[in-house]
């Protein structure tokens, strides 16, 4: 029988108890929202991995239940109007759900659903590496350690990923010092409108008085322009950043296809599986 699939990761912060209710208290919405039935699984982290990783995994009919069984299909999830902002929906719910929880006991960690991007922040999000690629990583990691030697990441995702981490500490880097550049800019600019308040009232009633009251405003005018070009500069930088990055991923992955092009194909046989 066909089924839909809900991957959810559990907040490590919690215990299993609470982890257990969460999971089981987001399948129930599901039910009661979309009328399926839900089998839950409840999964601990993997040895060697992160120990972070508490995750669920949630099995639903697609199909609503009955009382002599099995109905009509649930396909507001699979319609191309509806099952984006459906999905939507459901990940605010999720986050809604875990921020309750964490709150309720006193956990200051907190969720958000949305993207970088729609939350404002200048960061690349690393990709899903996925059972594949993390079983490679902890066989290849576990071999360089017995080699004595410093662990690089092999798989294709687990090397971008390290690599948009790298990026993103520049970026970091990068905000902090213009943000030191800003603070200096604005002491400045302070003790600039200090003297130019000063310069004005020993000027009262003098000569120059017009003549220091352009010059503070043109002080004034400078910063504020320095502060503009500052912020353009910091703002291009990290856009710039973004499509360096975007461009780079996009060149190695169409390097990989090519590579995966050029293998010569094997014969018939049964292929071997994995998990």
């Amino acid at each position: 029988m066909t089924a839909r699939e809900y991957v959810l990761a559990l907040p490590a912060e919690l215990n299993a108890k609470d982890r257990e209710d969460l999971a089981r208290s987001f399948a129930s919405a599901v039910v009661e929202r979309y009328g399926v039935a839900a089998d839950v699984a409840l999964h601990a982290p993997s040895a060697g991995g992160d120990d972070r990783n508490y995750h669920a995994h949630i099995l639903t009919t697609t199909r609503e239940v009955e009382p002599d069984g099995l109905g009509k299909k649930t396909r507001i999830l699979d319609a191309a109007k509806t099952g984006g902002p459906e999905i939507e929906s459901l990940r605010e719910l999720w986050a809604m759900q875990c921020n309750e929880a964490l709150e309720r006991h006193q956990k200051p960690a907190r969720l958000d659903h949305r993207s970088y991007e729609r939350q404002g922040v200048d960061e690349m999000p690393t990709m899903h590496l996925g059972p594949t690629s993390t079983t490679m990583e902890r066989k290849h990691k576990a071999e360089q350690e017995r080699k004595g030697e410093p662990y690089k990441p092999q798989t294709f995702k687990a090397q971008e990923n390290e690599r948009r981490r790298t990026l993103n500490d520049h970026v970091r880097e990068m905000v902090r010092e213009l943000a030191a550049t800003v603070r200096e800019v604005a002491e400045q600019a302070r003790n600039a409108k200090k003297s130019a308040v000063h310069a004005l009232l020993r000027a009262v009633g003098g000569q120059r008085r017009e003549e220091e009251a352009e010059l503070a405003r043109q002080a004034a005018e400078s910063l504020r322009r320095e502060d503009e070009r500052k912020e353009a500069l910091r703002k291009q930088g990290l856009k710039e950043a973004r499509e360096r990055a975007v461009w780079e991923a996009k060149e190695r992955m169409t390097n990989i296809a090519k590579k995966v092009q050029q293998v010569p194909t094997r014969g018939p046989g049964r292929a071997r599986g994995g998990r």
